[in-house]
């Protein structure tokens, strides 16, 4: 049985930290699907964990909290909290939280303090998560000791076996998965300490247990990554020379540990570029304009500039029956005019697979 353990202490957060840290691996270029192109799982692994980490990481508490706070407003100028559907008007209010908690790594390590300030892992949350997290896994709770309507700690099972976990909100979990994906390829560890057992393979290759794989695809499929998650990685980019690659290339996760694990990487294929003086053999008519083009799901929607939603994800099938808070949806699409201002919960299911998106509706 694992113990299920309460965590009665807070560590000092990044909030104390005075020290600058300075790390450099060099400067690096924005890697692109081309730059895999031929390897296989191994490879892939191999590539990011010599070439896919920060360019430098210059980070002290004041420079960490300058970062989170660029992609962490939404639209109202308020701050967005990953652990509470509540915003707040000053960012002072919120900490930085590590997702991959300190104690997990070997403080020996030399990538030690690179790992610790790599902006990737840090995300603001309200000053009570770090007591109720501790340091558990990412998993399904089945039984809550904590619960604040948002996301909840206590007791899940792993193969019937009790086990503490975490479980952010359905709209964060593949923003949580990717986060975990990207430190277990680019920081793989020798030795995972502590409760990083559950998720993280010591060594190389495969990188993550089978239960990590298991729990990080599923959330990884069901959200995949949108617009405020690609604001976040061009934040981090800018500021350390690199993002996350699964963010920027959702398709490696499968390669890695997916539906293509084991074959070998093909770039997404991009179409030619029409000549502009050619008529468009699907649009003959130049008076008549195209269909606008789809919108992937998403965690946020904006009334005023999206429009409207459109049931379409690479992850989910095609055939997929969805329903908003309960309702059946008649179609592919549905006008946010339709849709009142808040959270709301999208269901899909087809013969494969059924499950659930929490999405945001904004003015």
């Amino acid at each position: 049985m694992v113990q299920i353990v309460k965590i009665l202490t807070r560590k000092i957060g990044l909030v104390a930290a005075v020290t600058l840290i300075l790390v450099s691996a060099g400067m690096l270029t924005a890697m692109t699907p081309e730059d895999f192109a031929g390897l296989d799982s191994r490879g892939i692994a191999s590539k990011i964990a010599a070439e896919g980490r920060p360019a430098n990481v210059a980070q002290n508490a004041g420079s960490v909290r300058n970062t989170v706070s660029k992609y962490a407003r939404d639209a109202a100028g308020r701050y967005v909290d990953w652990f509470s559907d509540e915003t707040v008007v000053s960012f002072s209010e919120l900490a930085m939280l590590r997702v991959v908690p300190e104690a997990w790594f070997d403080k020996q390590a030399a990538d030690f303090q690179q790992a610790m300030y790599d902006l990737n892992n840090i995300v603001p949350a309200n000053s009570s998560v770090e007591l109720a997290r501790g340091e558990f896994p990412p998993g399904t709770v089945s039984e809550a000791d904590y619960d604040n309507g948002f996301w909840r700690a206590g007791t899940g099972s792993v193969d019937g076996m009790p086990t503490s976990f975490y479980e952010p909100a359905d709209c964060y979990k593949g923003d949580f998965a990717r986060i975990y994906m990207y430190m277990a390829a680019v920081y793989p560890q020798q030795l995972w300490h502590g409760r990083a057992a559950m998720l993280f393979a010591d060594g190389g290759f495969p990188l993550l247990t089978v239960y990590g794989r298991q729990v990080l695809l599923r959330w990884h499929r069901q959200d995949p990554v949108d617009d405020a998650e690609r604001r976040r990685n061009d934040a981090i980019s800018e500021a350390q020379g690199c993002g996350n690659l699964f963010v920027e290339i959702p398709e490696l996760a499968e390669y890695l540990w997916g539906a293509h694990s084991g074959e070998i990487f093909q770039p997404p294929t991009e179409p030619d570029n029409p000549d502009p003086d050619e008529p468009d053999p699907d649009n003959p008519d130049p008076e008549t304009p195209d269909e606008p083009e789809p919108i992937l799901l998403k965690a946020v929607y904006s009334k005023s500039r999206d429009g409207r939603i459109d049931f379409m994800s690479p992850y989910i099938a095609a055939d997929s029956q969805w329903s908003i808070d309960g309702k059946t949806v008649d179609g592919k699409s549905v006008a946010l005019d339709d849709i009142s201002i808040g959270r709301h919960e999208l269901k899909y299911s087809n013969r494969q697979a059924r499950g659930k998106i929490i999405i945001k509706v904004e003015p």
